[in-house]
């Protein structure tokens, strides 16, 4: 009995640390799929140099550009994102701001080298830091709610 409950307290806390960064890393693919602002008055020099093609030019092509969209579910969790690195709040990391940013980099996909050198720690040091918040934020989405785990975690 007791050892059941204990299996599925760890169970959900592994489930939600996971998706945590699943979610993340998600988030940051979906994030390279957003459009740039852009301008239409003021062209740039690429848009200017397009206009100026002539189908009689050398090197014309007619094929449509390739545009990439983010599926529904990555906006989603891009929409997650956002709301998970918001609950990285003073009560779970002295410096919030700091570990925001270090979870969108490290979403990214870089290196805890190219982080700690970003921010002038060891890697180590930003590995454990990463780890400890982790921990910490998912203890509290537990904790907090429960809802909130089958509806963005779904």
């Amino acid at each position: 009995e007791m050892l059941s409950k204990i299996e599925h307290e760890l169970d959900q806390y592994l489930y939600v640390r996971r998706n945590i960064v699943n979610i993340l890393y998600d988030a940051a693919i979906a994030e390279r799929f957003l459009r740039a602002p852009s301008n239409r008055r003021c062209p740039s020099m690429y848009q200017a140099l397009e206009t100026y093609y002539d189908k009689k030019d050398w090197g014309f092509h007619t094929e449509a550009k390739l545009k990439l969209r983010g599926t529904p579910r990555q906006m989603q969790n891009y929409e997650t994102a956002i709301d998970l690195l918001l609950l990285i709040e003073t009560d779970v990391s002295e410096d919030p701001l700091l570990m925001r940013k270090i979870y969108w980099m490290r979403a990214n996909r870089n290196k805890w080298t190219s982080i700690g050198k970003y921010f002038g720690f060891h890697r180590t040091t930003v590995k454990r830091m990463y780890e400890r918040v982790l921990d910490k934020l998912s203890n509290k989405i537990i904790t907090t709610s429960v809802d909130i785990i089958t509806k963005k975690f779904s």
